[in-house]
């Protein structure tokens, strides 16, 4: 595999992972969040930490625990440079800002041009890729719609810019969603899931906290795992052909470049993000 020719630059990675108890965040809540801080220059690890929201919320106490939390996850998210989750951008992120914005309450920055994104399918459609509903990687179209109503433009997000996904990447590049187990295995990257979703949920509902926060953690290093990989050699996606599910046609390479923005390269290395867009020379063809 070629490796990316941009030079890296320092910056302060926040990966992260949530456990919940169910798909909408407006029905349901956040159990645990699974945070590593990581420096993506020297690839130093600077802190790792499971946040046990269900507890913090039982204990009560006016919230302060709760308020302290809140205020650590808004710092970590505040200075880091990238927030990389799975599926982050319709699932975690949305979960958070509405955890956040939930008494006991923070005052968040007023950016309103910085909306949570609502791509009208994959803000309903893709959440179902997480592994708590696992789905077998496929078109866009052709993943199942959630209810419109769990869609809330009301809050705003101060960290859109800074997110990097590899669910919304793999859609973005190829037109297909792709598990995170299964982006691992294609692009041979050494590391293993430890439960599934279901089994956090039962583990939140019996009180299992070392389980789930074991799992949550044990997701958060294969996401960082992966991130490594990404950075240091670019992460291999399968393309399919458009309206033809199933039918693998080739595999793409989409490399970062030192801000840990997504790229592709053609032939002479040149780099282009209008893949598809047919009058172009960094198009890419589908076997037609």
């Amino acid at each position: 595999m070629a490796h990316s020719t941009h030079r890296r630059l320092l910056m302060i990675v926040l990966v992260l992972d949530i456990e919940t108890t169910g798909l909408s965040k407006s029905k349901h809540s956040i159990t645990v969040i699974g945070t590593i801080v990581y420096e993506s220059l020297d690839e130093t690890t600077i802190s790792e930490k499971c946040y046990n929201v269900a507890l913090a919320e039982e204990a009560g106490a006016n919230g302060k625990e709760l308020i302290t939390m809140k205020q650590e996850i808004t710092k970590l998210l505040d200075d880091a440079g990238s927030v990389v989750a799975f599926n982050g951008i319709n699932f975690d992120m949305p979960f958070i800002l509405e955890w956040l914005n939930a008494a006991p309450r923070l005052a968040l920055p007023l950016q309103p041009d910085l909306a949570v994104p609502t791509d009208p399918q994959t803000a309903e459609a893709s959440v179902g890729n997480k592994r708590k509903t696992p789905l077998d990687d496929g078109p866009v179209q052709d993943l199942p719609e959630l209810a419109k109503n769990d869609i809330n433009t009301s809050k705003v997000d101060p960290w859109k810019h800074k997110y990097l996904d590899f669910c919304r990447i793999s859609r973005d590049y190829t037109g297909c969603y792709i598990s995170l187990n299964n982006v691992c295995l294609l692009n041979k990257i050494d590391v293993a899931k430890s439960g599934s979703g279901l089994q956090a949920i039962q583990w939140a509902q019996d009180k299992n906290w070392a389980s789930l926060e074991s799992y949550c953690m044990q997701d958060v290093v294969v996401l960082l795992a992966l991130t490594k990989h990404a950075l240091r050699d670019g992460i291999m996606l399968r393309l399919q052909a458009y309206g033809k599910r199933g039918k693998r046609c080739d595999n793409i390479v989409v490399f970062f470049d030192s801000a840990m923005q997504p790229f592709v390269q053609n032939e002479k290395g040149a780099s282009g993000k209008d893949i598809f867009d047919t009058a172009s020379p960094n198009a890419l063809h589908f076997g037609t």
